[in-house]
């Protein structure tokens, strides 16, 4: 099957001069059939009377395969054997790539598009796990896209409702959780023939996170679940080395009511006390951190101002999960003063020690537009913080600990804060990032490579007493 896409790919490519998709905004995502023949003349007519420009910016444009093989990273999985139990229905294997061609879907992020040639396409999943039918088709060529549908046991090809697409990566892990009378969380995670799936049990610390990983049986050569309870994670090897991690299925909420006390710690800012007790009780979701020996603190609260909000303002708080060494992970959310509607932001994650020790580097969630504001939460004796980017060094007040300035998005930073007598409390290398890794908590976790065997304890990057650690990392 690879074979025969490749070749196809070939004479492409050699028939077009690859160059970008000048018009990726104007074609949408949602499920596009061919536009019959009478409506596409319609259209037409319609768009020369009104705007004879128009129809040069709204036209679809031919598909133009991205030039050169897949990388190398992703031919495992693209060379492996469809998998699922309809994978020997060749019929029903053609139909699927027959419908994916025909919608020829868009990734507004990047430009790129599903093939309208079905022998580009390839089938990666095809088949039915508990009350879902689930197929997953990826193409072949420089940039490949993954896409995944839906439907019921039973259901055509042409039946299937489209719920993903985005980048390939060398395997696949995505969960299904649409349609009507159906509540179930199915789950798949697929990836190249001979790979090993493993799940993990995770522990919060005031330095890190810890995993213990335990194998789960793939005997079809693919982990199929079909109702995932709670949130689980989730990690895809070969040879030993990791290819993929994720989390799949929904955070449950703790068992009992979360209690916080608003004031924040070292008085670094304003209580918000509703905002404060919302916060923390997600936070608890996600880390599934109770108990008596867990407790909740906010490291810094205010009102401040928000374009986009119904008012104007927002509340913000920094709430940590305080575990027995003093330290646990943490999370930042906006509250709307008005509607009550929640944002977050990717650096406003992370794991953090004590009070008196731990530096917090964040930018702020945005409603309307994403400011260049650095806030930071230094501990409550800083007064003063120095910030270096490249060759260029910046300073900022602090009054108890908190204050922030200006600096590009986009940028790596070191940053120091010091006491009023001038001695340096405490450093920490920061690195801007704009979307979720597979650990918001803990982004080094998600980095591949070599980890320790099966039913081991792992450790993640450990923080430093001194600093919060806060690497780049991608959603």
């Amino acid at each position: 099957m690879i074979e025969e896409l490749r070749a196809t790919l070939d004479r492409h490519a050699a028939q077009v001069t690859p160059q970008p998709d000048p018009y990726p905004r104007v074609v949408s995502r949602h499920h596009r059939r061919r536009r019959r023949v009478t409506a596409a003349i319609a259209a037409v007519a319609m768009l020369l009377v009104v705007a004879p420009g128009a129809w040069l910016l709204g036209r679809p444009q031919p598909y133009l395969p991205v030039a050169g093989p897949p990388p190398a990273a992703l031919l495992p999985l693209l060379n492996s054997p469809t998998r699922g139990s309809l994978a020997a229905d060749n019929a029903y294997i053609e139909s699927l790539r027959q419908m994916a061609a025909d919608l020829a879907m868009n990734d507004d992020s990047t430009g790129s598009r599903l093939p309208d040639d079905p022998a580009m396409i390839k089938v990666l999943f095809a088949g039915d796990i508990g009350a879902r039918r689930i197929a997953v088709v990826a193409s072949v060529d420089g940039k490949p896209l993954v896409a995944a549908f839906q439907g019921e046991p039973g259901d055509g090809a042409d039946e299937l409702k489209h719920s993903m697409l985005s980048m390939m990566e060398p395997a696949l892990g995505t969960g299904f959780a649409m349609g009507s009378g159906n509540a179930e969380r199915t789950f798949l995670l697929l990836g190249p023939v001979g790979a090993v799936y493993e799940t993990a049990e995770t522990r919060y610390t005031g330095t890190g996170v810890k995993r213990s990983w335990t194998r789960l049986d793939a005997p079809d050569g693919y982990v199929g679940i079909a109702d995932l309870v709670g949130q689980q994670r989730f990690r895809v090897l070969t040879g030993g080395t990791v290819l993929y991690e994720t989390e799949g299925g929904a955070a449950a909420a703790p068992g009992k009511p979360v209690t916080v006390d608003p004031q924040p710690a070292g008085g670094r800012g304003r209580p918000m006390p509703a905002a404060a007790t919302q916060i923390a009780a997600g936070l608890a979701t996600l880390t599934r951190l109770t108990g008596p020996d867990v407790t909740y603190r906010v490291l810094w609260s205010d009102e401040i101002d928000m374009p986009g909000t119904t008012t104007g303002r927002a509340a913000i708080v920094t709430v940590q999960a305080v575990t027995a060494d003093g330290g646990g992970p943490y999370t930042t959310g906006t509250i709307d003063t008005g509607d009550g509607s929640y944002r977050d932001h990717p650096s406003g994650y992370g794991i953090a020690g004590d009070v008196e020790h731990s530096l917090l580097a964040m930018r702020l969630p945005w409603y309307q537009v994403e400011s260049d504001h650095l806030q930071i939460v230094a501990p409550p004796a800083a007064v003063r913080a120095e910030v270096v980017r490249g060759a260029q060094t910046a300073e900022a007040a602090l009054v108890n600990g908190v204050g922030g300035l200006a600096v590009p998005l986009g940028s790596q930073l070191t940053i120091r804060v010091y006491d009023a007598a001038g001695a340096l409390l405490a450093t920490l290398e920061y690195a801007d990032r704009d979307k979720f890794g597979c650990d918001r908590f803990d982004p080094a976790a998600c980095a591949t490579g070599s980890p320790p065997p099966s039913g081991t304890e792992s450790p993640t990057a450990a923080v430093t007493p001194t600093a919060v650690v806060t690497p780049t990392a991608t959603r």
